[in-house]
Parts: C-alpha cells; sequence; structure tokens
C-alpha cells in the first residue's frame, strides 16, 4: 500500500546574528543577494529586507562613484587592456557593479570591428592612442565636439583614419589633479562595494567576544 507522499520541506534559510543586538538575519538566498549587490550597491540588501543598510550603501557608494566621475569631468572611467595601456584603476572600479559596464561595451566596440564607440559617443570610450584606427565618422565627431583634437590629429587612412596623438594626455593636462582625484574616488566605491557584497553573502561581521576570544585559545574547547 503506497503511503500518500509528504509534500517536499522547505529548504532551510540561511541566517546572521546581527552583533548589534543579536538578532537573527535572514540572508535568503545569499547567491543572489550577492549578485544584486554587486550589480546595484545595496540592492542585496534591500532584496534582505535590511532597508537602512540597503539604503546606506546605496547612497554612499553610488554617490562616491559619481562624484568621482564629476571630479574627473566623466574621463576616469574606461577600460582598456591593449598591451603598454591596460587600465588598472578600472579592476577596482567594477566592483561598484553595473553602472561601470558602460565602458567594457565601448572597450569592445571601439577596438573591434566597429571601430569607434556605441553610438558614437564618449561616455566611457578609452582613450585613442598613438596610430590607433578609428571610423571615419567617429573621428569627425571627435574633430568637432572634442576641444583638445581637430582634423590635423588623423591620418587619412580609408576606409579609416589613423590618430596621431595620445588622447589621455590630453585629459591629464587639461584635468590636473583631478583626474587623479576622481580616479581615486571612483575606485574607492568599487573597492567598498565588495565589502558590501561579502556583508550580503555572508552576513555582518561582528567584533569578537571575550568568550569568543577564550574559546580560540583555551584548548580544553
Amino acid at each position: 500500500m503506497a503511503l500518500a507522499r509528504d509534500k517536499q520541506a522547505p529548504a532551510p534559510r540561511i541566517v546572521a546574528v546581527s552583533p548589534d543586538d543579536g538578532a537573527a538575519i535572514d540572508l535568503k538566498n545569499p547567491m543572489l543577494a550577492a549578485v544584486l549587490a554587486w550589480a546595484v550597491p545595496g540592492l542585496g540588501h534591500l532584496y534582505q529586507g535590511r532597508i537602512f543598510k540597503g539604503r546606506l550603501f546605496m547612497g554612499a557608494i553610488l554617490g562616491t562613484f559619481l562624484a568621482g566621475m564629476w571630479l574627473g569631468g566623466g574621463k576616469v572611467v574606461y577600460a582598456s587592456w591593449k598591451p603598454g595601456d591596460t587600465r588598472w584603476a578600472f579592476v577596482c572600479q567594477a566592483g561598484a557593479g553595473l553602472v561601470a559596464m558602460p565602458a567594457v561595451v565601448q572597450s569592445l566596440q571601439l577596438h573591434g570591428v566597429a571601430k569607434q564607440p556605441l553610438f558614437g559617443s564618449q561616455f566611457m570610450a578609452p582613450p585613442l592612442a598613438a596610430g590607433q584606427y578609428v571610423s571615419r565618422s567617429y573621428a569627425d565627431r571627435l574633430a568637432t565636439s572634442d576641444p583638445d583634437i581637430d582634423a590635423e590629429d588623423f591620418f587619412d587612412r580609408p576606409p579609416l583614419k589613423q590618430f596621431r596623438g595620445e588622447q589621455v594626455s590630453h585629459w591629464q593636462r587639461r584635468l590636473g589633479r583631478w583626474f587623479d582625484i576622481g580616479t581615486l574616488y571612483t575606485m574607492l566605491a568599487g573597492m567598498l562595494n565588495v565589502l558590501v557584497i561579502y556583508d550580503a553573502w555572508a552576513g555582518p561581521l561582528g567584533t569578537p567576544t571575550d568568550a569568543d576570544r577564550k574559546a580560540r585559545t583555551d584548548p580544553k574547547t
């Protein structure tokens, strides 16, 4: 005789303990929370119902990232993996999540078959290096809209054009120390979000108590 099959028991929740008041924190799906926390700082905490922390992290990290972009004239977040022109700062900036990902798209477009950023926009596009080939339309756009570049900065190489300067040098000369300060702000935003991601995945880190320290050092425990 077959017995009625019991309903499948729900998966146990993963909880953490708040170091502030000892309350249990339902982490729900920690992996999903971590992914959300990377995509949009604070979103993983909002998913877990940790509203105050979520809003705090979202405002602080995105605010720091956008402040860095503003200080750096919109030029400090870009991705480049070309030999001799690797933008290591972007490794940290990418920690801020989707807000930094247009830089990846722009780099792939500019260095790929298109030879120009998406829609010809300079937003988060990497700087041109000496000898780099770009589409004629992008070269013409730069010559008319970029204050540091004119038509004489390109060699005509049909069907493309070849840049003969160093665009990042133009940016650094025009922005001065603000280029480095803006880069630092955006890097800090990304690195801080790594801690936020960990907090969403594993819960808050608390200061160990005297009992915790004794348990770790007492050989009898």
